[in-house]
C-alpha cells in the first residue's frame, strides 16, 4: 500500500473573518465545591478560511486528479505552463453566488460559509460540506491560490503608480502615518472605506484580466501567461489611477471594464462614461502612452462592437457606446489638430496650418453634435459617421437657429473653410499672420465647444 503524498500549504492565504466554536463547558466538583474547567470546543473553525481547507481536502479526498495536481505544484512552488494557468483559472470561471456577497450574522452562520455540522455513529460531531456549496467553495478556494500566486507579479504592477500620494487615511492624525494598504482578496480588511473602495476596483481589474486570458483571444499576442498578465493587468490599474486621481471622493472609485468586452458596459451612463473618459485622458498625471493605449483600446473595442453587430445590441451602441467614445475621440483628435496647426505655423507652413485649422473646427463641431445626440449614425463596419462636409454645414447653421452657437461661431468656422479651400485647392498667397489668425479663430471655438459640452 503505496503512502499518501502530503501536501501542505500556507493557510494564511485565506482571511478569517470571524470564528466559530460549538461545545460546552462541564463544571467538576471537589469536596463539594464547583470548579470552573476551561472550554475545550469540540469544533473550532476560523471562516472563511477552514471552510477552503476543507474543501480542499475534500477534493483530495476524492481523489480530484487535476484539482491536485495543481495543489501540489503549487506547495512545492513549480512553475507552471500556460496550459495549467488556463486550468487554474477555468476552476473560478463558474458564476455561483459568492459568500463574501450574502454572508451575514443572522440564521444559520455555518451554513452561509457552505459547511453543515452532523453527528457520527459514534456521537461525534464533525463539519462536512454542503454539496450544493461545493462549486462556490471550489471558487472561493482556488482564487486564494491564484492571487497568492499573482500576488507579487499584481504588486509589483500597482506599486508603479503613485495611489498613496491622493489618498488621506480618514481620522488619520500627525501620530498615525499609517500607508495606504492594498488587498486583493473580496473579503472586507479595511475600516478605510477609500482605502476598500481601491482594492475593490484592482481586485476586480485583476479578474477581469483573468476573465480575459480564459475567454479572450488576446492572450494569442503573447508568448506566455506571466506576460499576458503583466501587460494586461498593467493597462487596467493605469486607467484605475487615471479615475483615482481625478476623483474628489475617493469613495466612487472603480474599475470601468474598457480594457474589456464593451458588453460589460451595460447600466453605465453615457455621462459617466464621458465623465470618466474626460477625467483620464485629460489627466495631467497620467502618462502620454497609457492615455494612447487607452485611446487605441477605445477604437478596437467600438470596432470590434460594432462590426456585425447584432439587433439585441444595437440599443447599447447608439446610447452608450457610440455617443461616449465618439464624442471623446472627436473631441481629443480636434485639440491634438488645433496643436498640429500651431506647430506648423511654427514651422514655416502657413498653408498646411489652414488646413489643420478647418480639420479641427470640424471635428469640434462633430463632438458638439455627437453630444448632443445630433450626428449620424456609423457606417456599417466602420466607425465613420454618415455625414459629409455639406451636412455639416447646415447642422452648424441649425446650431445657431436654436440658440446653441452664435452667429459669430458659424462665421469662424465659414472663414477658416473659405482660407483652408484657397489655400488647398487654388494659388494663394497665405502669410503668417493669416495663420494665426486661423488659429486664434480655431482656439476660440473649440474653447466654445468645450463649455458647452461639460
Amino acid at each position: 500500500m503505496t503512502d499518501k503524498k502530503k501536501i501542505e500549504i500556507n493557510a494564511a492565504i485565506y482571511p478569517s473573518v470571524m470564528s466559530f466554536y460549538l461545545g460546552k463547558k462541564e463544571d467538576a466538583t471537589k469536596d463539594g465545591v464547583k470548579i470552573q474547567q476551561d472550554f475545550e470546543p469540540e469544533i473550532a473553525l476560523n471562516l472563511p478560511r477552514d471552510a477552503y481547507l476543507i474543501y480542499l481536502q475534500s477534493a483530495a479526498d476524492e481523489k480530484n486528479t487535476k484539482e491536485m495536481e495543481l495543489l501540489e505544484k503549487y506547495a512545492y512552488g513549480v512553475k507552471l505552463t500556460d496550459a495549467e494557468y488556463y486550468d487554474l483559472i477555468s476552476l473560478i470561471m463558474t458564476p455561483t453566488t459568492r459568500n463574501w456577497t450574502s454572508a451575514n450574522l443572522n440564521g444559520d452562520i455555518l451554513a452561509q460559509f457552505g459547511l453543515c455540522i452532523e453527528t457520527a455513529e459514534d456521537g461525534k460531531r464533525r463539519v462536512n460540506i454542503i454539496e450544493d456549496a461545493k462549486e462556490t467553495l471550489q471558487a472561493e478556494a482556488w482564487e486564494g491560490i491564484i492571487l497568492d500566486i499573482l500576488r507579487e507579479s499584481a504588486m509589483t504592477v500597482i506599486s508603479l503608480f503613485e495611489f498613496a500620494n491622493s489618498f488621506e487615511r480618514k481620522n488619520a492624525n500627525a501620530m498615525n502615518k499609517e500607508e495606504l494598504k492594498i488587498y486583493l482578496g473580496a473579503w472586507k480588511f479595511s475600516s478605510d472605506e477609500a482605502e476598500q473602495q481601491l482594492s475593490n476596483a484592482l481586485r476586480v481589474a485583476c479578474m477581469y484580466t483573468l476573465v480575459g486570458y480564459y475567454c479572450g483571444d488576446r492572450k494569442n499576442q503573447y508568448l506566455s501567461f506571466e506576460r499576458y498578465f503583466e501587460d494586461e493587468y498593467y493597462k487596467r490599474v493605469s486607467l484605475i489611477f487615471g479615475i483615482w486621481t481625478s476623483l474628489e471622493d475617493k469613495l466612487q472609485i472603480e474599475y470601468v471594464p474598457l480594457y474589456d468586452s464593451f458588453h460589460n458596459l451595460r447600466g453605465l451612463s453615457k455621462t459617466d462614461l464621458i465623465d470618466i473618459l474626460k477625467a483620464v485622458l485629460d489627466n495631467p498625471n497620467i502618462d502620454l502612452d497609457d492615455k494612447k493605449m487607452l485611446k487605441n483600446q477605445l477604437i478596437v473595442s467600438a470596432g470590434a462592437f460594432h462590426t456585425n453587430i447584432s439587433s439585441s445590441d444595437i440599443p447599447l451602441e447608439q446610447n452608450l457606446i457610440k455617443p461616449a467614445v465618439n464624442f471623446v475621440m472627436l473631441r481629443d483628435k480636434a485639440k491634438n489638430t488645433l496643436e498640429a496647426a500651431k506647430t506648423l505655423e511654427k514651422s514655416g507652413l502657413y498653408v498646411d496650418c489652414a488646413n489643420r485649422c478647418y480639420y479641427a473646427m470640424m471635428d469640434a463641431l462633430k463632438s458638439l453634435l455627437e453630444f448632443k445626440g445630433l450626428l449620424a449614425q456609423w457606417k456599417e463596419n466602420q466607425l465613420k459617421e454618415t455625414e459629409t462636409h455639406k451636412s455639416l454645414e447646415r447642422a452648424m447653421n441649425d446650431l445657431v437657429s436654436n440658440g446653441v452657437l452664435l452667429a459669430d461661431d458659424a462665421a469662424d468656422f465659414t472663414f477658416v473653410l473659405n482660407e483652408r479651400m484657397k489655400c488647398d485647392y487654388s494659388l494663394y498667397v497665405f502669410k503668417q499672420a493669416d495663420a494665426l489668425d486661423c488659429i486664434s479663430r480655431t482656439k476660440a471655438f473649440l474653447n466654445k465647444v468645450e463649455l458647452l459640452t461639460v
